[in-house]
């Protein structure tokens, strides 16, 4: 069984070669020293179940090489996703491209809002108000002010894509 001695001379003796190592796969300084950290804790909480008897250091490395194509798959999947949502984006947006009649639906949708939700929806997404000041100013809960936030919201996106949603809004400020 490993103990925490023996662990502490293992990261000190290996922490910057398998940083680099790391560092080698992934060209990113801070996930670099991520993983590195992962792999020694997981070495930590997993160690009365690690053989260690042929090498640690060769298991160390093969942890952060693995840790680190993991990682490289992660973000080539979080890549993808975000340029199939913005192509998604760039479509919608350019079928209602110099269409004003689309910010015109936009706040006729908005002003159709129950009352109170719309109060709510203008004071945090066009005056930039907290959920606090809103319930402060208004005399209401915090969860009050989500309910609202997430009653409006739902609506919206019944008419609106997300992406339309987010353009209008950041036109707004």
């Amino acid at each position: 069984m490993l103990d925490k001695t023996i662990l502490e001379e293992l990261f000190k003796e290996n922490y910057k070669g398998l940083y680099y190592h790391a560092l080698s796969f992934i060209k990113d300084e801070n996930a670099s020293k991520d993983i590195v950290n992962d792999v020694f804790e997981y070495f930590w909480i997993n160690r009365k179940d690690i053989d260690i008897s042929y090498s640690a250091k060769s298991f160390l490395y093969s942890m952060v090489r693995n840790k680190a194509i993991n990682y490289l798959r992660h973000e080539e999947v979080k890549r993808k996703h975000i340029n199939f949502q913005l192509s998604n984006a760039n479509l919608e947006l350019e079928e209602y491209e110099n269409n004003e009649s689309l910010i015109d639906k936009i706040k006729v949708s908005i002003g159709n809002l129950p009352p109170q939700g719309r109060v709510v929806f203008d004071m945090c997404f066009i005056q930039n108000y907290s959920y606090r000041e809103i319930a402060e100013e208004l005399n209401i809960s915090i969860n009050t002010v989500k309910t609202h936030i997430s009653k409006s919201m739902k609506k919206l996106r019944e008419q609106f894509s997300e992406e339309i949603l987010l353009f209008y809004l950041f036109l707004k400020k």
